[in-house]
């Protein structure tokens, strides 16, 4: 259900101390409200909802859902997301959820939105609000575990799924454990197709190495989607098997 009613706006007004304006219910003296959030981030891909739970606590009864705006430092952030509802509760301690559904996306929009809930009832001692962290990622997995080789030359290779209907900026950098050495790949990751998109880089693996361990991670539109640790060997050549291959020649 959508509360059409839920006001969002984009500043937050500050209700001055100890008063009362027409039409809003009288201020207590030294009453304190708050806004208590379940939890603090959420992670989202684009056509699911990320839900908030809240309360809140307050001297003035039981506050409205209309009497709460969202605001984010994201200019990015689309008020038309948010839905406000109420959920189970009681009198003393009223509880609402915050739902936020980000439907078709630019690309543009993948990444944080901080945001700022806050119950702004006219004539409060004090403005109560909570914050907490939406993170839209992109539709982006890995077909494969990745690989990585270093003989007989440096390669990394991975096959990426974009479930997305846009194409996303991607990136991909490897970095060797134990030393300063690292590089990095950015291409575009194409929209959603029958074959995954596969991607194979090539690099100059720091000297005389024969092994060792490189961690690699992968971003699509700046959010980080894939961070693992890989173990690459040299492929060494027996004796054994050099003198059979002579033999055969």
């Amino acid at each position: 259900m959508r509360y059409s009613n839920a006001k969002m706006t984009g500043a937050v007004s500050q209700a001055a101390s100890g008063t009362a304006t027409a039409g809003s219910r009288p201020a207590l003296a030294g009453a304190v409200s708050d806004i208590i959030l379940a939890v603090n981030e959420r992670q989202i891909t684009p056509g699911e909802t990320a839900c908030f739970p809240f309360v809140a606590y307050t001297a003035y009864g039981i506050p409205s859902i209309h009497e709460f705006n969202v605001i984010s430092d994201n200019p990015n952030f689309n008020p038309d997301w948010v839905r406000l509802g109420p959920s189970a509760g009681d009198s003393y301690s009223p509880r609402y959820i915050l739902e936020i559904s980000p439907g078709d996306i630019e690309r543009s929009q993948y990444g944080a939105y901080p945001l700022r809930l806050s119950w702004r009832a006219a004539g409060t001692y004090r403005q109560a609000g909570g914050r907490c962290t939406l993170i839209i990622r992109p539709c982006v997995r890995a077909v494969t575990e990745p690989v990585v080789s270093i003989w007989p030359t440096g390669q990394v290779c991975v096959l990426l799924e974009n479930r997305g209907s846009n194409g996303i900026d991607a990136a991909i950098s490897i970095r060797h454990r134990g030393s300063d050495w690292s590089t990095e790949w950015e291409f575009d990751l194409p929209a959603k197709d029958d074959d995954p998109f596969s991607f194979s880089g090539l690099f100059d693996p720091p000297t005389g190495m024969r092994s060792g361990d490189f961690e690699l991670a992968v971003s699509a539109a700046g959010v980080p989607l894939i961070r693992r640790t890989v173990r690459a060997r040299r492929s060494l050549i027996s004796r054994r098997l050099i003198s059979e291959i002579q033999e055969c020649g």
